[in-house]
């Protein structure tokens, strides 16, 4: 595609005299990705202004810079740019978002894109529908949190550094692959940052999930109406032959979804809506409850554990049914399901305890694991104690690091307080923001620990189990690394757990 042509399709206003026109290779706003006859967005990010980086992206191929005008000025008295296109944005992620669409041919508009936002259960629900989906004979793409698989490519993310919404171009690059390899559905998880940054800006979603609100990215949002404005405006974007499903349980559950033109569906455990679960029953091994969906009952059996996860399938229920697959398919696909890694993962250790891995990292997934933990004791024969280790992550929102401290020590028979990510802050000044929300008669039965060693502190959890007891291990759930002073090195809560558990008393 020409370089005119990109620009006129994508909406920019520009100097057709002075431009010098290009077949474009390539799109990205980093310099290290780019090559011959590539446009390079100078985006400004957090940390860097990416126009500092562009002689070194036309000395690798650029023929055209895309940035504000403000950036634009500076660039152009640069005489290494003299001969290169420099176009002005009033909003360069915008900008972004736009060209890589119409470069990649809107992409999203040819398959069926299905986008889940709310604070937790996005990873969950994006894998049980494209289980789902699979299970009917069609090919599903996945965007998200632990895994990003189109068409050609399919990896396990190792390293934080990669987005749970990545960039807009990246987006229209997985989806046009998708396309290629004959794929007619796409799972996306959209954070709410990707919704602000515009990374999902002039995608064409299908259907839109809505899972629960509580606070997370204080940092970002500043409050919960910025929070809740932002996840809006995935539905907000939707037009009338699209879907839209939320949980009617969630304080938010209606009011994300007014004004949306699309075609609205609720799933509840406790109100009425189109798909109700109810009877559920929950132990270690599995979960199973009745559907009550257009007048019938269904039961559901699922080898997932955790209320959470009845929420999680009622919302991939909602998805699929909506979609137009056989609801017996869908309960096939429900019951073949299988925990995704570090979601509430169950490792049997040799006394007859569990531990459990789970990436809960917000006060409400930490509330929910462990309830989960506690409702699943309570139907087991032997009803040990539930041990929660915990930390939260440095340079993050610490809003919730008082309230999970609460949380843990009011809900859990013992708590041990550890590390997790605390990149460039000190993990002690960490764990003293997360003790200052326990309460102080707490401080007197002292149900709880300090062990900053995350290794030492999965050691001491494992060594005092005993039969019954749920070990839960939260906050890391997938990831293969820990973040300190900035350096991170591999560490696997699950390796750990393994390592360990030969130390069990019988």
């Amino acid at each position: 595609m020409l370089f005119s042509e990109l620009l006129n399709i994508s909406g920019f206003t520009y100097n057709r005299k002075t431009l010098s026109d290009f077949i474009v290779k390539g799109l990205s706003f980093d310099s290290r990705e780019i090559n011959e006859g590539y446009v390079f967005f100078a985006v400004k990010g957090g940390k860097e202004d990416g126009s500092i980086y562009a002689e070194t992206a036309v000395k690798k191929g650029a023929k055209a810079i895309i940035t504000d005008m403000l950036s634009a000025e500076s660039l152009r008295t640069k005489s290494t740019l003299n001969n290169i296109n420099i176009i002005v944005s009033d909003n360069i992620r915008k900008s972004m978002a736009e060209v890589s669409s119409v470069f990649f041919e809107k992409p999203s508009g040819k398959l069926k894109l299905i986008g889940v936002t709310g604070t937790n259960g996005k990873t969950t629900i994006t894998y049980l529908i494209k289980k789902i989906i699979e299970t009917a004979g069609y090919k599903c793409g996945l965007i998200g949190t632990v895994d990003y698989c189109s068409g050609s490519k399919h990896f396990i993310k190792p390293e934080a550094s990669h987005l749970t919404t990545p960039d807009s171009v990246e987006i229209n690059y997985m989806l046009n692959d998708m396309l290629d390899s004959g794929f007619e559905y796409c799972a996306m998880e959209v954070s709410s940052i990707g919704l602000e940054y515009f990374r999902v800006h002039k995608l064409n979603f299908d259907t839109a999930i809505f899972t629960n609100l509580t606070s997370e990215h204080m940092d970002l949002h500043r409050n919960m109406e910025n929070y809740f404005n932002a996840k809006k405006i995935l539905f907000d974007g939707l037009n009338d032959k699209s879907k839209a499903i939320s949980n009617m349980d969630d304080e938010y559950g209606a009011d994300i979804l007014a004004g949306c033109q699309a075609v609205q569906t609720y799933y509840s455990i406790n109100s009425d809506s189109d798909f109700r679960a109810d009877n559920v029953i929950i132990n270690l091994n599995g979960l199973k409850f009745d559907l009550h969906s257009a007048g019938k009952r269904r039961e559901i059996v699922s080898p997932l554990t955790g209320r959470f996860n009845v929420y999680n399938i009622l919302a991939a229920i909602a998805c699929c049914v909506n979609l137009g697959i056989d609801l017996d398919v869908i309960i096939s696909g429900i019951r073949k399901f299988e925990a995704v890694k570090g979601r509430f993962n169950k490792i049997i250790l040799p006394n007859n305890s569990c531990a459990i891995i789970d990436y809960s990292h917000t006060s409400d997934s930490l509330k929910n694991a462990i309830e989960a933990a506690i409702e699943v004791r309570k139907n087991e024969e032997i009803k040990g104690r539930v041990i929660t280790i915990f930390g939260c992550g440095g340079n993050r929102d610490r809003t919730k690091r008082p309230v999970m401290g609460s949380i843990a020590t009011e809900l859990s028979d013992y708590v041990i307080i550890t590390s997790d990510n605390p990149r460039f802050e000190n993990p002690n000044d960490i764990i003293n923001e997360i003790k200052s929300g326990i309460k102080k008669n707490t401080f007197k039965n002292a149900n709880y620990d300090i062990e900053p060693d995350r290794d030492a502190a999965i050691k001491k959890g494992i060594e005092m189990s005993k039969e019954g007891d749920i070990i839960l291990i939260c906050g890391k759930g997938h990831e293969t690394y820990q973040e300190i002073g900035g350096i991170k090195s591999h560490f696997d809560d699950k390796e750990v757990v393994i390592k360990y558990e030969s130390l069990v008393k019988f």
